[in-house]
């Protein structure tokens, strides 16, 4: 009787004879040796920076190669894993029965694609089943399926017909990228050129004078297009029945897909009054909410005034996945004397005011608070050359930040506009004044979000 022994094997490094193996080439994944995205500084009231949230995510294996379900694989080919996330490569097993003797263990890519050989050729029109263990450089263990069979060609003549085992985008998708990189991987090592002219974009003109790209191994055809797509376009694409394995065998059904892109929205908020208006100084008092006249500069009684322009966003889209744009529009109706060359910079800065900036005839130390308020981050200059009816100044970012801690600001955000010097003590008015009946709009903001 013979004994079949299923066992964990050791990754020790032996050499191979090249002429007898075949190791795939390791195919980065899109998102490989990308550096994280850096959102920039920030400023605060003071504290410590946050360290960051402990990592409890479990690894995944994001590929295999071979597939798992892929039929027709070479005798002689190895074994590729990339993870989803570096791994502690001491912790990481690999068996596989029946029993392969496993070698030439290889780590790259930051630790995320493990690459193996085999001392001896596979056996022929066999399946095999690979399982793995291991954890993260976290300790967190691999999450979801870790076992994938596949089946190794042989001598008879290949009758099976290939299938379609995956697509990216998934079927059915919504919020896809506007510029999506398409692709299809396949059960078994396909016809190339039988499969370039199954391809097609169905839905919309112009698209199919894309590119083509394959991996080494013929099941995994990529597709970029020409150009990028519409906010909100339903796309339909398919591979037909034209497309061919390298035995001739073609697909038994024409895998068709669909999915629709990140679609775009903006909407317009007028400023709320209860955070919006004049705050002068040094008394510090509020007449009333009621816009009619606004300063920012410096009054004939030596007054310095501060704008506040606040805006309440509770009507955006939860599911908004990108602000793309923020535009601060201020009507500007009239200058007196020379502010910019009496008091210096114009200076827009995001503040927090709360719900409301308290109205009050007499000194309210509310008042007084808002209007040294600590900005939330460093400001932008509005010049000169960008006043008018109405100023447009960017708010891009902090808009996004605003929106982003939307739960603790109540879904507001509020920006205040003061003069470098609160006032020269010449007793001469050097102010921007916006009057209500040229200009019956004091502010709004525009915003431009992706939502799925």
């Amino acid at each position: 009787m013979t004994n079949r022994l299923r066992l964990s094997v050791p990754l020790v490094a032996v050499f191979l004879w090249i002429g007898c193996i075949d190791v795939p080439d390791i195919v980065d994944p899109p998102d490989a040796g990308q550096p994280p995205v850096d959102a920039g500084p920030t400023q605060d009231g003071g504290g410590t920076p946050d360290s960051g949230p402990v990592d409890s995510l479990p690894p995944t294996i994001r590929t295999t190669t071979p597939a798992g379900g892929a039929t027709q694989v070479s005798i002689h080919t190895g074994l590729v894993l990339t993870f989803s996330e570096a791994m502690d490569q001491s912790t990481v097993q690999v068996s596989v029965a029946p029993e392969l003797n496993l070698v030439d263990e290889a780590w790259s890519l930051q630790g995320t694609t493990l690459t193996m050989g085999v001392a001896s050729p596979l056996s022929e029109n066999t399946l095999y089943t690979v399982t793995v263990a291991g954890q993260d450089l976290a300790g967190n263990a691999l999450n979801g399926s870790h076992t994938f069979s596949f089946t190794t060609t042989g001598p008879a003549p290949d009758t099976t017909v290939p299938t379609v085992l995956s697509t990216i985008p998934m079927n059915t998708a919504i919020g896809v990228d506007r510029n999506p990189l398409f692709e299809v991987m396949f059960s078994e090592p396909m016809n190339r050129a039988s499969v370039e002219s199954a391809f097609a974009i169905l839905s919309h003109a112009g698209l199919n004078a894309g590119t083509f790209a394959w991996n080494a191994a013929s099941t995994i055809v990529t597709y970029t297009l020409p150009t990028g797509l519409a906010p909100g376009t339903e796309l339909r694409w398919q591979v037909s029945t034209s497309a061919r394995d390298v035995a001739g065998n073609a697909m038994a059904e024409t895998a068709i897909q669909n999915f629709r892109t990140m679609r775009q929205g903006t909407m317009t908020f007028d400023f709320d009054p209860p955070t919006s208006g004049g705050v002068s100084a040094p008394d510090f008092f509020r007449q009333t909410t009621y816009y009619n006249i606004a300063f920012v500069g410096d009054w004939t009684s030596n007054h310095r005034y501060r704008l506040f322009l606040g805006f309440q966003l509770a009507s955006l889209p939860e599911e908004l996945t990108v602000i793309r744009q923020a535009r601060l529009k201020w009507w500007v109706t009239y200058q007196q004397g020379n502010p910019y060359g009496q008091l210096g910079q114009l200076l827009l800065e995001p503040v927090d005011v709360g719900e409301e900036i308290p109205v009050d005839v007499d000194y309210n130390p509310r008042v007084e608070v808002a209007y040294y308020s600590q900005p939330l981050s460093s400001g932008v200059s509005v010049l000169a050359g960008q006043l008018g009816r109405p100023s447009t100044i960017d708010v891009t970012p902090m808009v996004t930040t605003d929106w982003g801690n939307r739960v603790a600001r109540n879904k507001r955000t509020q920006y205040r506009l003061r003069f470098e010097l609160g006032t020269n003590n010449d007793g001469v008015a050097d102010v921007l004044q916006s009057d209500s009946e040229t200009d019956p709009k004091l502010a709004e903001l525009e915003v431009t979000y992706d939502y799925p």
